[in-house]
């Protein structure tokens, strides 16, 4: 087996720009779709996502792989942000369904969304008690350290296609040159982040 070497400075800071302006440009893009609807109340709820599983999550992933005790700690910290701002973005939606009567759970886009903000849920929580550099009860079991790893990349791939499908139902399925702007920065980022 290969030694992990921490990702190199120089390609954390490209992938943190290309992930983090993604999350708010394209949070802000997909929160005024369709076109000409502008900024609404639902318009929160593609953006926090977005800045949430995309930004901060993502983030968090490329962190850890700097590898050490601070960007361990780090990486646990800007999750949990991630998760923060994902459930205000599930408060919006679900307010939203509630105020428009229409009902939950519906859509590929919103199953996914929400196996997606419980797995990460679960897998911060178990990262916290079991592999916390600091008090984790298990931190050094490399099964635990991989399951986690292997499902929580797993986790934000869900969410980011979840981001694409949601994208698609706002645009629609014509708008292909939009869908493909759109998914080509997560394109870019997933061999580094998900891999």
């Amino acid at each position: 087996m290969a030694k992990m070497t921490p990702l190199p400075t120089n390609k954390y800071l490209l992938l943190l720009s290309i992930i983090i302006g993604h999350s708010l440009l394209g949070g802000y893009y997909a929160g005024t779709r369709p076109e000409g609807a502008g900024w609404r109340f639902f318009s929160w709820h593609p953006f926090l996502m977005m800045v949430g599983m995309v930004g901060l999550m993502g983030t968090a992933t490329l962190t850890k792989k700097r590898m050490g005790y601070t960007n361990t700690k780090l990486h646990g910290m800007i999750a949990w942000a991630g998760l923060l701002s994902s459930y205000a973005g599930f408060y919006v939606i679900y307010q939203n369904k509630n105020t428009m009567g229409k009902d939950h759970y519906t859509t590929l886009h919103s199953k996914a969304g929400l196996a997606a903000l419980l797995g990460s849920t679960m897998l911060g929580m178990a990262g916290g008690v079991f592999l916390h550099p600091d008090f984790g009860i298990d931190k050094q079991n490399g099964l635990i350290r991989t399951g986690h790893k292997l499902a929580s990349r797993g986790m934000l791939g869900v969410a980011w296609l979840a981001t694409l499908s949601g994208l698609q139902t706002l645009i629609g399925e014509e708008d292909v040159k939009g869908l493909l702007f759109f998914a080509a920065p997560l394109v870019l980022a997933a061999p580094f982040t998900l891999l």
